[in-house]
């Protein structure tokens, strides 16, 4: 059930709206500007219908503060008022809202925008999850990776923190698609990726599929020995399991391993993510060269 969070001063109008929506809404709600910031930010709901005139931080203000908060700023917005004029409505849509009820309230024509502005934010949760969640394995994307990297090698600059970057390449991958089929293959990415997961710290256990069968394994805060320990103890759990069995009822096993390569370090402002990134992949190309099933970290 979705999460309105109503703001307004007057208790009359929040027991109206709660009354109208509580049937199929979780309604929350508070009477003052700053705790409707406050609950904003700490509930996240799906929608925030906001009264334009309270005292102390009317609704233009609260706006303001919404829009300026990273974890408010995509939460959309309608406004109340008991104003009835043009430049009020103007100024409301150009601050961010997405729409603008007049008090006194029909129920019928709340019930019906509030409805499509809710149908609207699943939608735009459900892109969201197409563009950052990989369907087959249910890791993160390479879009949301390159914002991932992007954000930590940031963090790790400004800290001091260890920044760690593994890349896990199924071995000899293209031979299970040729032998098996593609539908077998994706059976294999997806156990191989569950197996990687589950043996990633749970603290601290980002992995995206970069595309085929390639995976990011990030790892931030840890020393160079304690990353490289991390990423032997994934290469070991994907070896020593049979991934899957082929073929519905067939009891033939598939059994495959991973190679990793990738470094540890901690990073300062002449450093680049995308140049440590190829020593990454430089790292890579040594574990493939050497044998395969192994880590090579610098």
């Amino acid at each position: 059930m979705e999460t309105i969070l109503i703001i307004d001063d007057s208790f009359f109008n929040i027991k109206l709206l709660k009354d109208i929506l509580q049937k199929d809404y979780n309604i929350i709600y508070a009477n003052q500007g700053e705790k409707g910031l406050e609950i904003a930010k700490a509930m996240q709901p799906s929608l925030i219908l906001l009264d334009i005139e309270m005292p102390g931080l009317n609704g233009f203000q609260v706006m303001e503060r919404l829009q300026a908060a990273k974890e408010t700023q995509q939460i959309p917005v309608v406004f109340l008022t008991g104003v009835d004029d043009t430049a009020t409505e103007e100024k409301a849509f150009f601050c961010g809202a997405v729409d603008y009820i007049r008090k006194p309230f029909c129920c019928n024509v709340v019930c019906a925008r509030v409805r499509t502005h809710i149908n609207m934010f699943r939608y735009r949760k459900m892109l969201e999850t197409q563009m950052y969640i990989d369907v087959l394995t249910g890791l993160y994307t390479r879009k949301h990776c390159i914002d991932y990297i992007n954000k930590q090698w940031k963090r790790s600059i400004e800290e001091g923190l260890p920044f760690s970057l593994g890349i896990a390449d199924i071995d000899f991958f293209k031979s299970v698609n040729d032998t098996y089929g593609h539908q077998e293959g994706d059976r294999v990415l997806s156990a191989v990726a569950n197996l990687m997961k589950n043996a990633m710290p749970e603290e601290n256990d980002y992995i995206a599929r970069m595309g085929g069968e390639e995976f990011y394994l990030i790892i931030i805060g840890e020393s160079r020995a304690k990353a490289a320990e991390i990423m032997e103890n994934v290469c070991n759990a994907v070896g020593k399991e049979s991934v899957c069995q082929v073929g519905g009822n067939s009891e033939e096993s598939i059994s495959v391993t991973i190679s990793i390569g990738g470094s540890t370090i901690i990073p300062c402002e002449r450093d680049s993510a995308e140049a440590f990134t190829a020593i990454a992949d430089k790292m890579l190309y040594e574990a493939k060269g050497n044998g395969r099933n192994r880590v090579v970290w610098l």
